[in-house]
């Protein structure tokens, strides 16, 4: 144990002493930042943030930086920002050349290079004039005009011009005039010549005029202040060299910028009194506070400082110290923290002042307590001390020591002899007085309260949260029916118990049952909690997105977010005195001033910036009108100023001819909104932004769009179309009924058709049974019974049966197999030879790629042709008739040619022989054929050909006929 106190008191009383400075944000070349040396700065009344720097003159809008330059320019680098009227930024460059910025460029408005001869001048306006001052001399721009005049008095030194409304000031040797429009008359008098080694120097502050005189020589300033008059003051003072720049006022504070730091001044009762001192070993050019209330500095050769909220310090402690892992207040002004590098330190709130207690050497402190009388608990990583909360030295002999509450999770005092000591395997309460440890859990607990009001203990475990009554008996607490899982538990004063969670919010719990929980539906900006603090009615509440201090009687919500500069929200500790709050963190100790630290936040006011059609873009208007082929449109909007839209979220919806929408959420970051494939039709845009701390929401923002509709759904077009298919409706009408009409006289024409077809049929089937061949096929039967020839007769009467039955049957059918039909000519042939007494002979051939099987053909439509060259053409020939039926294919054409030949007499010969004959042996059956072949070639594209050759000898004897039938088929 001794050795163990000799290692923790070295470094023993190692004392430094710090400073406070507001917390700020450093804007470098990692943001966009085009420079690091800037001479001016302006936020003109759009929001836009204007820098004059060595590189140019540069806008920023909170997110970009744009640089503008013109031709001619002379110089690169800028000096004195002014907004003039109608929002034009004037500014000028040390070769007298003065640029105004109008409609987004950069134009040169007059060139003053004769007059300023090398000296950069100092100009403001007043009326319809522009005052330029350089050292000893000032004249006067007409901005109309653009005539300049010099104005300074003869054998007299103009030091500096002031503009105060539309009054100018001006210090003529020593003597402070000022001018009107209608007149010039001395105001002040300084007691001294402004002549080398002094160099003067002048500030307007409302009614009030700060003046310097700054001597060179001695690198010494005096002040000289008043309302009416000027009188040295002695209350300011600065370190030597501490020429001064710029000032700027904020209500009573008077900020002081120099060329080597800011020195703050409050006037009270007539006197100035030292506030602070920031941005030592800085050049601070300039400074300024924009609409938001966030404070700029920019800097000779540091870039640019801002301050987001002024009333949040950040203690300046050692780089090694800053890694805070714990923090108990002691009393209004003194606080112990601990650190990740195990020092146990002290710092004193007023003076800044920061002590080293207690050095061990890199084992962390987890936890400290103090309870309230004469001792203060520290825990470390795997040891533990006591210290004497007045002396501040380690108090060896307390019998707190008795125990190791090292590697404390949570401590939290009773009373001046008991604590609560949660770890990582357990939780006891321990007492000094007694020198026992009570367990009340054997599991690893994360925190633990004692509540004063209820004399009852609550420990968050792995598994959920507990309390416990004077019986020390286990209560759990759930949430909706579930373990809560407590990150940190503090009370507020009507004797709520919150309990900070990893994704439930904060959860109020009363008599052991969870009656509050807030979360991001009521308020909270995040419902990861780590953190919290109990004060009176109110509770501080650390989220991964903010602090935020809750009314729990109404609850509302103040917040602090990385907008007010928080480098990190990496909580161990929270300490409260009467106006300060106090956070340890990863980052070190930072306070807030209670009553002023929660800006109002304004509400961004953000603009339509650019709209594109079709992905191109075209100006800012109230609506526009897309043609039928345009139907992508893009929205582009933007809130100038630093973070002005980090709080905020924007909301839109698209309303089509006034039917009602729903807001939609925009994504975090995005600042456009597109639609694609908009249908024709009136459309109304709307945009808005809500204020998430507070809820409050901009007024909307509108756009008109009309897509029109293509051609063919417009009115007029519509109206061609129906009366187009009116029209075609009465014509389609008229013509169905024609058709039908038609198809009427078609289907009765058919009828007709296969009625004369029957009757055709019926003459074929007549031509092929006439009597001479029934006549003479039963003559043939009768020779050969007479003969007593049976056999021949009985095979003869079955060829003549078979072939009178093939007739019938053929007659009822449209179509027949080829082979069907040459197998028929055969039955006839074999009959009609026996009539020429064996003075016939035929033969029936078809090709060999012929498929008499698949092939069909009409019926009752070759036999009438052979039975005409039989009776016509051979029946007149007394001997060697000959008759050749044959059948080619035309494969590619679809036809089967039939060549019916006979060697007869010829047809002029049988027609003479004919016409000897009688008139009741007309040729009815070859007619019959002819219109049966005209009523099936009827609406047929392939139609039945017959063509009759004569056949000559050489001699031009007539040798015979042939017949040509093209048939069309069918295939089976």
């Amino acid at each position: 144990m001794k050795s163990n106190i000799i290692y923790l008191l070295f470094f023993l009383g190692c004392t430094t002493l710090f400073a406070q400075h507001p917390l700020y944000v450093q804007l470098t070349e990692k943001d966009g930042l085009p420079d690091i040396e800037f001479y001016g700065i302006l936020e003109d009344s759009k929001g836009f943030i204007w820098l004059a720097a060595e590189k140019g003159l540069y806008r920023y809008d909170g997110k970009k930086f744009k640089n503008y330059t013109t031709s001619g320019k002379r110089a690169l680098s800028v000096f004195g920002l002014h907004e003039g009227t109608q929002g034009k930024i004037w500014c000028n460059n040390i070769s007298g050349q003065y640029f105004t910025v109008e409609n987004d460029s950069l134009k040169l408005f007059i060139d003053l290079k004769e007059y300023t001869k090398g000296q950069l001048g100092e100009f403001d306006f007043y009326g319809d004039k522009m005052s330029v001052s350089i050292v000893g001399r000032m004249f006067s721009v007409d901005l109309k005009t653009k005539q300049t005049v010099e104005v300074t008095p003869k054998n007299k030194l103009i030091s500096y011009t002031l503009k105060k409304q539309d009054t100018l000031f001006f210090l003529e040797d020593n003597v402070l005039k000022y001018q009107t429009h209608k007149e010039t008359r001395e105001w002040s008098t300084l007691p001294i010549n402004i002549t080398p080694p002094y160099f003067s120097k002048a500030f307007i502050f409302g009614k009030y005029f700060l003046h310097q005189v700054y001597n060179r020589k001695k690198r010494e300033s005096t002040f000289y202040f008043g309302a009416d008059t000027l009188k040295q003051i002695k209350d300011i003072k600065f370190d030597k060299d501490q020429e001064l720049i710029r000032t700027f006022k904020d209500g009573n504070d008077f900020w002081l910028c120099t060329v080597n730091a800011i020195y703050v001044y409050t006037f009270r009762e007539g006197k100035f009194h030292f506030k602070a001192k920031y941005f030592e070993g800085k050049k601070v050019t300039e400074m300024m506070k924009d609409s938001r209330g966030n404070y700029w500095f920019i800097t000779s050769g540091n870039g640019i400082f801002i301050i987001p909220n002024i009333h949040i310090m950040k203690y300046q402690l050692p780089k090694e110290d800053e890694n805070i892992t714990a923090l108990e207040k002691i009393n209004d002004s003194i606080l112990i923290f601990g650190t990740t590098s195990g020092k146990t330190n002290k710092i004193n709130t007023i003076t800044a002042k920061s002590e080293t207690l207690v050095n061990s050497h890199f084992r962390r402190v987890n936890k400290i307590a103090y309870n309230k009388k004469d001792e203060v608990y520290v825990s470390l990583t795997n040891s533990s001390f006591v210290l004497n909360s007045k002396t501040f030295q380690l108090k060896p002999n307390s019998r707190v020591n008795k125990f190791r509450f090292n590697n404390a999770k949570g401590l939290s005092i009773i009373n001046e002899n008991k604590f609560i000591y949660s770890s990582f395997a357990f939780a006891d309460i321990l007492d000094k007085k007694k020198e026992q440890a009570i367990r009340i859990g054997n599991r690893r607990s994360y925190t633990n309260h004692y509540s004063k009001s209820k004399n009852e203990i609550y420990v968050s475990y792995v598994d959920g949260v507990e309390y416990y009554k004077e019986d020390l008996k286990p209560h759990a607490i759930t949430f909706k029916g579930q373990p809560i899982f407590g990150i940190d538990i503090d009370e507020t004063s009507d004797g709520t118990i919150w309990i900070s969670t990893f994704n439930d919010g904060i959860i109020g719990v009363k008599d052991g049952k969870s009656v509050f929980n807030y979360n991001i539906t009521n308020g909270l900006l995040s419902n990861q909690t780590s953190t919290i603090k109990g004060e009176g009615k109110y509770l501080w509440v650390v989220t991964d997105k903010g602090i935020q201090h809750l009314n729990t009687q109404t609850g509302n919500f103040k917040s602090i977010t990385r907008t007010d500069g928080i480098e990190t929200f990496n909580i161990s500790d929270i300490a409260i005195s009467k106006e300060k709050v106090f956070f340890g963190s990863n980052k070190g100790i930072f306070e807030l001033d209670k009553q002023k630290v929660f800006k109002k936040h304004k509400l961004p006011d953000f603009q339509i910036t650019d709209v594109y059609i079709e992905d191109q873009k075209v100006g800012n208007k109230a609506a526009y009108e897309l043609s039928a082929d345009e139907n992508k449109i893009q929205f582009h909007f933007h809130a100038n100023g630093y973070q002005s839209e980090i709080n905020s979220i924007y909301l839109y919806k698209l309303i089509k001819n006034g039917k009602k929408e729903i807001w939609n959420t925009i994504p975090k970051g995005s600042n456009q909104v597109t639609f694609n494939s908009l249908s024709p039709g009136n459309y109304e845009f709307e945009l808005k932004a809500i204020q998430r701390i507070e809820g409050k929401e901009t007024a909307v923002k509108k756009v008109e769009v009309k897509v029109n509709a293509p051609f063919y759904k417009r009115w007029w077009f519509v109206t061609l179309i129906l009366l187009g298919v009116s029209g075609y409706v009465m014509y389609y009408y008229r013509k169905a009924l024609s058709e039908k009409e038609k198809e009427k006289q078609r289907l009765l024409a058919q009828i007709e058709n296969e009625k004369e077809m029957v009757f055709l049929k019926l003459e074929n089937l007549r031509s092929q049974m006439n009597p001479h061949f029934i006549f003479n096929a039963l003559n043939s039967i009768q020779d050969y019974i007479l003969l007593n020839q049976k056999n021949l007769a009985g095979d003869y009467l079955g060829k003549f049966a078979d072939l009178i039955r093939i007739y019938l049957n053929h007659s009822s059918k449209a179509y027949i197999s080829l082979e069907e039909e040459i197998d028929t000519l055969e039955k006839y042939l074999e009959l009609e030879k026996l009539r020429f007494e064996d003075t016939l002979s035929y033969e029936i051939t078809t090709k060999s790629e012929i498929n008499r099987e698949e092939i069909e053909i009409p019926t009752m439509l070759i036999q009438p042709y052979i039975e005409n060259a039989l009776k016509h053409g051979l029946l007149h020939k007394k001997e060697e008739r000959k008759l050749t039926i044959s059948f080619i294919l035309d494969e590619e054409k679809h036809y089967i040619l039939c060549k019916v030949t006979d060697n007869g007499v010829g047809r002029d010969k049988a027609n003479a022989l004919n016409s000897k004959r009688k008139k009741y042996h007309r040729p009815f059956a070859t007619k019959a054929t002819q219109d049966r072949i005209t009523l099936l070639n009827h609406e047929k594209n392939k139609k039945i050909q017959v063509e009759i050759i004569d056949l000559f000898t050489e001699k031009n004897i007539p040798s015979g006929t042939q017949v040509i039938i093209k048939i069309p088929y069918r295939k089976l």
